[in-house]
């Protein structure tokens, strides 16, 4: 009595398939854009945590994320209209106006996470390095900037005044913002016009706008320039990472 063969293969899963979609590389030299476009849509990765559904975790909430940028430059150029006296530019409490007070807290924390966004849309590009580079720069500044730029001239702070702690996180601040731009630049994953922007724009939101009132809201509009061309690009330029399905296993 023979036994009937049948020639089977060995069933595919989804983590065996792969779980990155086919990408390509669309260049365009005359605007000095590389966009890299994914040839399926967003989906969930499928099964146990990977290093591709971490990737698509981290991808997803920056491109959400980014959007903070343009908000933080509308709320940074409502906090730059207080007009104090005295010549300081920082919103205080002194003018009976703390409105602008908390437009300026706001916009602070919506820059970090602004920082915290393009450092993760860098995170598998060639500037991941400046990207959080600029990050850590970024949060160093803004802890020294933000609790000491709103009080008034002549506070004394650990043996030193406040207002040149201030101005010591502002530099640090706009040195964060300055390799933000530079990391935009350098990947090569959105407009170049943007990372200029921004390195144009860095001194402006920090050091030299801690010095200069007018300067924060011209900052401020290149700031929000920068911010809607990448919320707008970064949906559609980064790729996306998802679970392949499993091939069906051919017929004999």
């Amino acid at each position: 009595m023979t036994r009937a063969v049948r020639n089977t293969r060995p069933r595919t899963t989804g983590s065996a398939a792969g779980r990155s979609a086919p990408m390509r590389v669309v260049s365009r030299s005359d605007a000095g854009i590389a966009v890299v476009a994914a040839a399926a849509p967003e989906q969930a990765p499928a099964g146990p945590a990977t290093n591709a559904a971490w990737a698509w975790t981290v991808r997803r909430f920056s491109r959400a994320a980014i959007w903070a940028l343009p908000l933080y430059a509308v709320a940074f150029a409502v906090s730059s209209l207080s007009g104090l006296r005295g010549g300081n530019p920082a919103p205080d409490l002194v003018d009976g106006r703390p409105a602008y007070l908390i437009a300026w807290v706001i916009a602070s924390w919506l820059g970090l996470v602004a920082l915290v966004a393009i450092a993760g849309i860098h995170a598998a590009a060639r500037s991941r390095g400046t990207a959080v580079a600029a990050l850590l720069v970024g949060l160093a500044g803004a802890a020294l900037m933000v609790p000491f730029a709103g009080l008034p001239d002549g506070t004394v702070v650990y043996g030193t005044s406040a207002r040149s702690l201030a101005l010591v996180g502002a530099a640090l601040y706009s040195l964060g913002w300055f390799l933000a731009g530079a990391a935009v630049l350098r990947s090569e994953l959105f407009n170049r016009l943007d990372g200029w922007l921004l390195i144009v724009a860095s001194p402006l939101l920090g050091f030299i706008g801690l010095l200069s009132g007018p300067l924060q809201t011209v900052g401020a509009v290149f700031a929000l320039t920068a911010g809607i061309g990448l919320a707008w690009s970064a949906g559609r330029m980064v790729p996306t990472v998802y679970a392949a399905p499993a091939p069906a296993a051919a017929e004999s």
